[in-house]
C-alpha cells in the first residue's frame, strides 16, 4: 500500500483530466486510417457502420465516467494512498477502453467480444465505486469543501452493478441483444434520482419546535 500523503488532488485530477481526453481523441483514429480505403462517402458510411456505433458508444461511455470522477473530486480536495491506487486503475481502464471498443468494430459479434468490452466498463464503474467509498469513509479528506455524500457513493455503486448486469445480459444474448445491454447504464442516473426523490418525498417530516 502507498504511504498516505497529504498532497492536494489538483495535480491527480488533471492527470485523469488528460487521460480520458487522450483515450477519447484515440476512438476516432481506426475510423481516420479507414478513409483513405474507400471510394466514396456512401461506402464509407456503409461499410463502416459498426466502427460509427462503437465511436459513438465509447465516447459517451468515457465522457460519462469522466463526468462521474470530476463531479467526485469536486468534494476530495487531499489524496491518500489508496485513493491514488484506484484512481490508477480507473485511468487504465479508460486508457484500455480505444482497444476493446476497435476489437467489436473488427470482430464478429460475440460473448467473447461482449465481455471484454463490458469488463472494461465494469473495471472503470468500479474503480469509480471504490474512490467513491473512500473519499466517504475519509471526511478528511474533503478539507475545505463538502464531504462526500452518501448519494455518490450510492450512484456509483448503482452505476457498476448496471455495468455488471449489461455484461451479464450482453454475453448471453451475444446474438440478439448484445452491445445494446450497454445503453442500461444511461438508465442508472434517472433510476437513482427517481429512488431518492421517492426515499426523500416518503420519509417522515422532522417535528419543529
Amino acid at each position: 500500500m502507498i504511504a498516505k500523503e497529504r498532497d492536494s488532488s489538483e495535480r491527480l485530477v488533471m492527470f485523469t483530466d488528460a487521460v480520458a481526453a487522450i483515450a477519447l481523441t484515440l476512438l476516432i483514429l481506426p475510423l481516420l486510417e479507414t478513409v483513405n480505403e474507400v471510394s466514396s462517402f456512401e461506402d464509407l458510411v456503409h461499410e463502416h457502420r459498426s466502427q460509427f456505433a462503437a465511436l459513438l458508444l465509447s465516447f459517451a461511455v468515457i465522457f460519462r465516467f469522466w463526468w462521474g470522477h470530476h463531479r467526485l473530486f469536486q468534494h476530495i480536495s487531499r489524496i491518500s494512498g489508496w485513493l491514488v491506487v484506484w484512481s490508477a486503475v480507473w485511468t487504465f481502464a479508460i486508457v484500455l477502453l480505444p482497444i476493446p471498443t476497435a476489437v467489436i468494430s473488427a470482430f464478429h459479434t460475440s460473448a467473447g467480444t461482449v465481455f471484454f468490452y463490458g469488463a472494461t466498463l465494469a473495471l472503470s464503474s468500479g474503480s469509480l465505486a471504490a474512490l467513491a467509498w473512500i473519499g466517504y469513509r475519509n471526511p478528511d479528506l474533503a478539507e475545505g469543501r463538502h464531504p462526500v455524500p452518501r448519494e455518490r457513493v450510492v450512484g456509483n455503486l448503482s452505476m457498476f452493478l448496471a455495468q455488471v448486469i449489461a455484461t451479464v445480459v450482453g454475453c448471453v444474448f451475444a446474438d440478439t441483444i448484445n452491445f445494446w445491454a450497454f445503453f442500461l447504464m444511461f438508465l442508472a442516473g434517472p433510476i437513482e434520482h427517481l429512488l431518492r426523490t421517492r426515499w426523500r418525498s416518503s420519509a417522515p417530516a422532522t417535528p419543529t419546535a
